[in-house]
């Protein structure tokens, strides 16, 4: 990898630390902004784009001016790297005319159902701006969403031309979740020796203004969901690193692991230290779930492996069920691919990893009281684990009649909704909450809410769709790097669409471009495909 990337990444971490210490002003941002636009301009896109991705947990707000400070800089990034692709490849005059032509609008929609059924969601969205009652707020959720699917566009024309493409995203998603985890637990250390409020505090009023700006640093520092509580003990920090919330970050790392995995199962012969760095970075993303305290995060791998245990230990019905998961492949080597084995086996580990978690948590109660029993605190992500069936709990109450008011919504509005981006109409709030996290806490209800029946179909046919590609490429890829990929996304994609019933943090920026980057390589393999079965 070139090393002008690491120092431009270098230079992006020294700078936000200075910022963190007040060393330099949050301006700063607008400086570091432009030296990646300039860098961006000159350089080769392969090096922009992997500066871009190592970069997710880095993106800083932009403060234009007082009211206007959280607009991510990515967003400008992203067009600037998206604009100068277009102007180096230069637009085809033979691909307009064959836009236009129905034979080959029948072979684009083969080739790029992705970007059709993308089309044809944002196309909903738009529909229901005149069902809003907040059009601007719609209007930009709509810019939002558009912005971000670039990224698709750029690695997909990318990857699908050059392979080494793909290795080279990887190496920039390993930094990046790298950096995310590497903040989370200095997170976790840091309460061992300063109380939770002044790192609470500190954290809300000197490091969120960076990444998300001044209003949404006054909102943290008085309600945020940081901590875990439990009757009779102190709480306990639940690990969030450079996101708002602990539920982003879960889901981030989620993404994040298929990576892992992939490279763990690609050890290189011969070299045990490697493996065991690997295996010691998989524990660490899997204690980072435990430390999210993301209850809904631990019943949907719970989900995952449930079903799992189904098609492991009742194959011939999985196969009269579900027939055409198995193309060109004997069950019996799918069922027993190392893909099932080693998602099966972190699963595992991962609910192995509770009692270790609770005594770590403990240990961070004891540095913020010093006389605390240790009877009480032992089995502390047991105790949460175990309120999910509570549904007198605040949160499980509070969600189901969510839950409900979305369904009484859809009945009301069930074509175009209450309007993409007004989801707060829905509880008789301002549209302005949404700010303040109110959403249905469930993506279905929620895109249905908004956008109609017809949106939430679409978007299920795109989770659909997004599935089959991933297991047919998994099953007819040759080369073991995509191949192994492909399985692993494929499986953790149902841990990631279980999750999404308890809450929306796909559609957290950091999330969604790192889930979007996912299905730029997924496509341009599956494009790969494709072309050799055209051949």
């Amino acid at each position: 990898m070139r090393s002008k990337n690491y120092t431009i990444l270098l230079t992006e971490i020294i700078t936000i630390i200075l910022m963190v210490f007040n060393v330099l002003p949050v301006e700063a941002s607008l400086f570091l902004t432009g030296l990646l636009i300039f860098y961006f301009i000159f350089s080769p896109i392969e090096d922009s784009l992997w500066v871009f991705i190592a970069s997710i947990p880095l993106f800083v707000a932009l403060p234009i001016t007082e009211n206007f400070d959280s607009m991510a800089n990515w967003r400008i990034l992203l067009a600037i790297m998206f604009l100068v692709l277009v102007f180096r490849s230069g637009p085809s005059i033979t691909s307009i005319k064959n836009f236009y032509n129905k034979w080959k609008l029948r072979e684009n929609l083969k080739h790029f159902p992705m970007e059709y059924l993308a089309a044809v969601f944002l196309l909903i969205g738009f529909l229901s701006l005149f069902a809003a009652n907040d059009v601007w707020v719609g209007v930009k959720k709509l810019l939002f969403l558009i912005n971000i699917f670039l990224i698709f566009i750029i690695i997909r024309n990318l990857a699908s031309k050059n392979r080494e493409v793909i290795k080279k995203i990887i190496s920039a998603v390993g930094i990046a979740l790298s950096l995310s985890l590497a903040i989370g637990y200095i997170q976790i250390i840091s309460v061992f020796f300063a109380p939770l409020y002044t790192f609470w505090q500190y954290w809300a009023k000197n490091i969120i203004p960076i990444f998300y700006g001044q209003g949404l640093s006054n909102l943290l520092s008085y309600s945020n969901t940081w901590f875990s509580y439990y009757d009779g003990q102190p709480p306990t920090l639940r690990m969030f690193s450079v996101f708002p919330d602990s539920h982003s970050f879960a889901l981030f790392s989620i993404i994040g692991l298929l990576f892992l995995l992939t490279a763990v199962i690609l050890r290189q012969k011969g070299n045990k230290k490697l493996l065991i760095f690997r295996y010691l970075n998989l524990i660490l993303l899997l204690l980072s779930l435990l430390f999210s305290g993301s209850r809904g995060i631990w019943a949907s791998a719970l989900a995952l492996l449930i079903l799992l245990l189904i098609f492991i230990s009742f194959p011939r019905i999985i196969k009269i069920l579900f027939p055409n998961f198995f193309i060109r492949s004997k069950f019996s080597q799918i069922r027993d691919a190392k893909v099932f084995q080693l998602v099966f086996g972190s699963l595992i580990i991962f609910f192995l990893l509770f009692p270790i978690s609770s005594w770590i948590l403990f240990q961070s109660q004891k540095a913020q009281l010093k006389d605390f029993t240790l009877d009480e605190g032992t089995l502390l992500i047991f105790k949460r684990a175990k309120s999910i069936t509570d549904l007198s709990e605040v949160s499980a109450k509070t969600r189901l009649q969510i839950w409900e008011r979305s369904l009484v919504s859809m009945g009301l509005h069930p074509f175009l909704g209450v309007g993409i981006g007004n989801y707060p109409v829905v509880l008789d709030e301002d549209v302005k909450a949404a700010k303040r996290g109110a959403s249905a806490h469930n993506l279905y209800l929620d895109v249905a809410s908004e956008m109609g029946i017809f949106a939430l179909l679409i978007l299920l046919f795109i989770f659909s769709e997004i599935f089959k590609t991933a297991w047919r490429v998994f099953q007819r890829e040759k080369e073991s790097l995509i191949k192994y990929w492909a399985g692993f996304f494929a499986l953790v994609l149902i841990w990631i669409l279980s999750y999404s019933l308890f809450d929306i943090v796909l559609l957290n920026d950091k999330v969604l471009l790192f889930f979007i980057i996912s299905l730029g390589i997924l496509y341009a393999a599956a494009a790969n495909l494709n072309q050799s079965t055209d051949l």
